[in-house]
């Protein structure tokens, strides 16, 4: 089943799609640095919401290798960003959205759990990050990046975080997972997690230095266990030959980008979308299913909108979110030199994408709940169903197929933070229901 969704919601509102639309029509430039000044394309900053972007402290003087990902770090429901640099202090840079769910506004601020992670400072480091909850325990843990590691060397590119401390108030910790030490993966490594065989847990995907990596998790939701992957197991690398460093990438213009994995083009896989070295948006179609990934000849796409058009100047990046709650994910980018945040806003245009009929009713009670969400079909003759739930930056924290009792499913809620969420429920016939729900 499709795990990351582009939510067609309104509050309260239940709507029946005839064609996942899981991925904005468009985007429209929203906002940006002041000190933009990289590519060809004609900006007027700040740009028309530039939700603190237009006077935000750059990571470092130099301004370089910005590279935000979203993320609610301090669990109140709205969207903070976290970049890395490139910088003596070779560490990570939080932003916190002192805004809202709805509005957001991006300010530097202290966070020191993460303050105190860096890698070879005095140096020239170049740091990424993704965070993501890999143990299943409701709250995100960080995937930390660095050109140079803890021994001034190159050659061990994953290090992890756990978080031991809560949804709230994360505590990071040095840690360890199975088949990630001493990876040298990327001079310049970030990190994408997608479950690409459909076997409900997350894989790693990294990129950098014009190259990909694949590490399959061979073990659960709760306790991962990642073997890196080559030639016919890797669906980047699936024609190579048989030596390690043996490669079917044809791309040379993604030495410091980041991946991300959604289902852009609505067929029910994963699609790949990264920015490039000379500042475009690009994504990848997967030709194959969802639990076979197959990126075939890796023919770059445009998106649509102003992300089409945009050149952000050398060496950008770009993440997803929805950080103006209106269940539409949105961009965030930064670029290398010079350093500079931006945001876009993801627009839907074609209301052929969903169908208001009422096709199947379902109610959901208690909502907001605490503690067990109960799913309640008015429709006898549904016997079988699948369901996820997702925070609002598309995470999956539920997802199971189901055999309906009484017409009814019951969901425990009981560990996720408090917030805003949507579920998903699919039948067998592939019509899908949206609600949105909150968790007291």
């Amino acid at each position: 089943m499709k795990k990351q969704l582009l939510f067609l919601v309104c509050v309260l509102s239940t709507y029946v799609l005839t064609a996942q639309s899981v991925f904005p029509d468009t985007w429209e430039f929203r906002g940006i640095h002041q000190n933009f000044s990289g590519g060809s394309t004609p900006v007027a900053p700040p740009g028309p919401n530039p939700a603190g972007l237009d006077t935000a402290v750059l990571p470092t003087a130099n301004g370089r290798l910005s590279s935000p990902v979203l993320v609610d770090l301090d669990g109140d429901g709205d969207l903070d960003m976290v970049s890395g640099a490139q910088d003596a202090a070779g560490k990570l840079y939080y932003y916190e959205n002192t805004g809202s769910a709805t509005v957001p506004n991006w300010v530097q601020t202290a966070l020191p759990t993460l303050d105190a992670i860096s890698y070879s400072p005095g140096g020239n480091n170049e740091t990424k990050c993704q965070f993501v909850d890999i143990d299943d325990d409701g709250d995100y843990d960080l995937f930390f990046g660095s050109k140079i590691d803890e021994n001034n060397f190159n050659f061990n590119d994953i290090h992890y975080y756990e978080n031991t401390g809560t949804a709230t108030v994360p505590n990071f910790v040095d840690s360890t997972i199975t088949g990630i030490g001493n990876q040298n993966v990327a001079n310049f490594p970030s990190f994408g997690f997608v479950d690409l065989d459909n076997d409900d847990d997350l894989d790693m995907v990294t990129m950098g230095s014009d190259s990909l990596t694949y590490f399959r998790n061979e073990g659960t939701k709760t306790m991962p266990s990642f073997d890196r992957k080559f030639h016919l197991d890797n669906p980047w690398d699936m024609n190579a030959g048989t030596g390690v460093f043996d490669r079917n990438w044809p791309h040379g213009d993604v030495l410091t980008t980041i991946p991300n994995f959604y289902d852009v083009d609505r067929d029910g896989d994963y699609d790949m979308i990264f920015a490039t070295d000379v500042g475009v948006i690009r994504w990848i179609e997967n030709v194959g299913s969802e639990s076979a990934p197959d990126f075939g000849t890796y023919t770059y796409q445009q998106l649509t909108g102003d992300l089409a058009t945009f050149d952000f100047g050398q060496f950008a990046t770009i993440s997803f979110g929805d950080v103006n709650g209106d269940g539409v994910l949105d961009a965030i980018c930064g670029a290398f030199n010079p350093g500079y945040f931006a945001w876009f806003e993801g627009v839907l245009t074609s209301p052929l994408s969903i169908d208001e009929r009422s096709v199947v009713t379902m109610n959901v009670s208690p909502n907001p709940v605490k503690d067990i969400l109960t799913v309640q079909f008015q429709n006898s003759q549904i016997n079988i169903a699948n369901l996820s739930m997702y925070t609002i930056a598309g995470q999956v924290v539920y997802n199971k197929r189901a055999i309906l009792k009484d017409n009814a499913v019951k969901i425990d809620v009981s560990k996720l933070k408090a917030g805003l969420y949507f579920l998903k429920v699919t039948r067998e016939n592939k019509e899908t229901i949206i609600k949105k729900i909150t968790v007291q």
